[in-house]
């Protein structure tokens, strides 16, 4: 569910990333090669399925690299005991490693799995286990496709409005551009309300044209939902308490502190639930199976 709600949820970015499309196509091409290049931009999702694509992606985008033989043999090691429990060929997932160091671990689409270097030179083999479970758990539940797809086609929408961010971080520097771009978008909008207001007509174009901006609320609490979940079948395949051991241990370092620092805003935004409830979820899930 939290696959199929991040996916309906990027609906608004996608059309707003089709008429961008459609306007620069438009602009430098006409007749069939403008509906050629629209259509060539649709069906180009179909390329996040080819498996170079990833391996590129993973090394340029998400900045991993492979493993050293060192990291390979204890990663290959500890993903074979995860495989033995899910009856899975070790062989089909892809693993990679990310320079930082924290604990975590990433699910990309397609097939590929990270953990970090710090995870590897610092985690017992079980609490490695357990945060290579959660990641498999990330695939079963097909977050990283359903991520690639709402990142793929959100692109050029998201490009335009960093674009207008960046140009009004510019603009601000010198107060009258500022005021003058502000009262620009300010006047653009309102005139659209005007308009559906006065001719009875497009109150969708008026209303959709704000809906992306409070598309990440809900978003990131599918996204929350989603790491419980992944959580939960590190818990099915019997990680549950190594799991807590290792989110107490982050705990204590404080790695919550950031979180609470940025308030009601930051929980709202973030895409990760807090360690505490991660705990308590997975105590909870302890005490109703009796573990």
């Amino acid at each position: 569910m939290s696959s199929v709600a991040e996916l309906v949820l990027a609906i608004p970015w996608a059309i707003w990333s089709f008429g961008v499309v459609c306007s620069f196509s438009a602009l430098i091409l006409d007749g069939f090669w403008a509906v050629a290049l629209v259509a060539l931009w649709i069906l180009s999702g179909l390329i996040i399925f080819w498996s170079p694509l990833e391996d590129y992606l993973a090394r340029f985008l998400f900045r991993l690299r492979r493993p050293t033989a060192f990291e390979q043999q204890k990663l290959e090691a500890s993903w074979a005991v995860v495989c033995g429990v899910v009856n899975l060929n070790p062989a089909y997932h892809k693993l990679w490693v990310e320079e930082a160091d924290s604990i975590n671990g990433m699910a990309m689409a397609g097939r590929s799995i990270a953990v970090t270097r710090w995870a590897i030179n610092t985690l017992t083999p079980r609490q490695l286990q357990a945060t290579l479970a959660h990641e498999l758990g990330h695939h079963q539940g097909g977050h990283p496709w359903a991520g690639m797809v709402a990142f793929w086609y959100g692109l050029p929408g998201r490009g335009v409005v960093a674009a207008v961010r960046w140009a009004f971080q510019k603009a601000v520097q010198v107060p009258a551009l500022g005021c003058l771009f502000v009262g620009f978008f300010v006047c653009a909008y309102a005139g659209l309300f005007m308009y559906s207001l006065v001719y009875h007509a497009g109150w969708g174009w008026a209303v959709y044209s704000i809906l992306p901006i409070f598309v990440p609320i809900p978003l990131a609490w599918f996204s929350r939902r989603a790491e419980l979940l992944a959580d939960h079948v590190a818990a099915d395949l019997g990680y549950a308490r190594d799991t807590i051991a290792m989110l107490y241990d982050l705990q204590a370092q404080g790695q919550d502190v950031a979180r609470r620092a940025a308030g009601w805003r930051g929980a709202l935004y973030t895409h990760h639930p807090s360690l505490a409830n991660r705990i308590t979820a997975l105590e909870r899930y302890l005490q109703n199976t009796g573990s």
